[in-house]
């Protein structure tokens, strides 16, 4: 299908940040719109925008299976802190008001998770952002997606480089580290890295039980203080 878009005020520029990704400047919302719905049934390529600066990338089987770990722990972890949440993936989140747009790796809501529930078709004009994104970072992109994140009023980023994790809050509009989630009381960034390093290499079911065996036990701890 051949899809006609409005072209840039100015000529696009092109530089290519890593194997998996390509930056391009000075590109209009509409064209970065067009390329919503153009991909819209298609999980990959990634689009993240920035007032003129669009970031397209690709994800690899690493970083997918770091995610889907992730994604798994966190409900897991969610369940046995007996926390409600709810996870909308990598759904897309764009304000025009902001000029700016993304995918985030994963995203979770809890504390709004009631809001949420049963939502078909995000609108941040009424909708809340999620209460946790996970930043997948092991290409490091010249785009630094965090900034867009404080933006939206993402209250919690974790930010994983394929090793370590920083679990980032937000105070008066910029992220700073914590060495404990808020989400998800108890948990600390050592403890996160660990289990998703593990979720990629060890069994499934003897993983799971792992990760439970934590829980319950920080959870059991915490009860009898």
């Amino acid at each position: 299908m051949t899809t006609l878009l409005q072209p840039p005020e100015t000529k696009p520029e092109m530089r290519e940040v890593a194997a998996a990704g390509i930056l391009l400047h000075n590109i209009s919302w509409a064209t970065y719109v067009s390329l919503l719905k153009d991909h819209a049934d298609v999980p990959s390529p990634h689009f993240t925008y920035d007032r003129g600066e669009l970031l397209i990338m690709t994800l690899s089987s690493e970083h997918e299976a770091f995610n889907d770990a992730f994604r798994l722990l966190v409900h897991v972890l969610a369940e046995e802190l007996e926390i409600e949440s709810r996870g909308f993936g990598s759904t897309t989140y764009q304000r025009e008001d902001l000029q700016r747009g993304f995918e985030p790796d994963a995203c979770f809501y809890f504390e709004n998770e009631a809001r949420m529930r049963g939502n078909k078709r995000l609108d941040l004009a009424t909708d809340p952002p999620p209460d946790l994104i996970v930043e997948i970072d092991i290409t490091h992109p010249s785009l630094d997606r965090i900034p867009l994140f404080a933006a939206f009023g993402v209250p919690e980023v974790w930010r994983f480089d394929g090793e370590n994790l920083e679990i980032l809050r937000l105070a008066e509009g910029v992220y700073v580290k914590s060495e404990t989630s808020i989400v998800l009381p108890l948990v600390d960034g050592e403890t996160l890295a660990g289990f998703v390093k593990k979720g990629v290499s060890m069994r499934r079911l003897e993983w799971l039980r792992e990760v439970r065996a934590w829980a319950r036990e920080r959870k059991g701890s915490e009860e009898t203080r």
